[in-house]
Formats: structure tokens, sequence, C-alpha cells
């Protein structure tokens, strides 16, 4: 049994509808992908801190984000670096503290973490003498 023009024409009729509608698909996904991820909160860092030097408190930035990793030399000794989500150095407290390292001569210490830890009001980085380190963060638009 032979198919008939018209069922030919049919099938190939659906396949251009369906491919069609594939294509809706994806330039909709294409068209919204920059949205989703940058409300996704899980893009890279979009900034890399000034390295903060020994024994400062500096704000790094302010407003909402999210912090991705921490980057600190190892060094000789039991000092920590701190970060608080805090809009002004002033303002830091233990109650918005969101990080503390271990001191770098602990058996646990890592030099670089990823962290993944949203802030609301800002990052302040705190080091103690003789350390220092950066950040990597995303500020939210």
């Amino acid at each position: 049994m032979t198919a008939s023009l018209s069922d030919i024409l049919t099938t190939q009729k659906n396949g251009v509808v369906a491919i069609n509608g594939l294509n809706r698909i994806l330039q909709t996904m294409s068209d919204n992908l920059i949205i989703i991820a940058g409300n996704s909160g899980n893009t890279y860092p979009s900034t890399v801190s000034a390295t903060i030097a020994a024994s400062t408190t500096t704000l790094v930035v302010a407003g909402t984000g999210k912090l991705f990793s921490v980057s600190i030399p190892v060094h000789a000794g039991s000092a920590q670096v701190y970060i608080y989500d805090s809009a002004t150095t002033g303002g830091i407290s233990a109650a918005n503290l969101i990080y503390a390292s271990l001191p770098s001569n602990a058996a646990s210490f890592t030099p670089y973490q990823d962290v993944k830890l949203p802030y609301k009001n800002g990052l302040v980085l705190k080091t103690d003498a003789g350390m220092n380190f950066c950040v990597g963060y995303t500020p939210n638009p």
C-alpha cells in the first residue's frame, strides 16, 4: 500500500509545524537566558576585590549580592580574616559576621574557599595583623 500525495504533504506540513514550534521555544529561551542567569544568583563572580592589607577594615561594596570565594595567602601565625554583611565599616558586629577564617596555622586551613554566601547590605573585609586577602563577588544590579 502506498501513501497518497495528500498523506505525504500532511506529514511534511506536520514536520514544518513541529520545527517552527521548537524554534519559538528556543528563541524564547535565548531571549530570557540573560534574565534567568542574572536573577539566579548562580553566576560567576563579576568582580574580584583588591587585596585587603593587614590590620585594616575596608568596605568593598555596598548593596546586595553574593560572595563566591575567599582567597587568603598562607603564612605562619594565627591571624584570621573576617567578612561582614554591612554597608559601613563602623557597622560591623558579631551579629552581621558572615565569614571568619581559621587561623592560617590551623590543620584544616584552606587558602582558597568557595563559599557562595549572599549578603544584603554590603561587604566589609577585616584583617588581623600580618594577614591580607581578597574576595570574589557579584553585586546585584
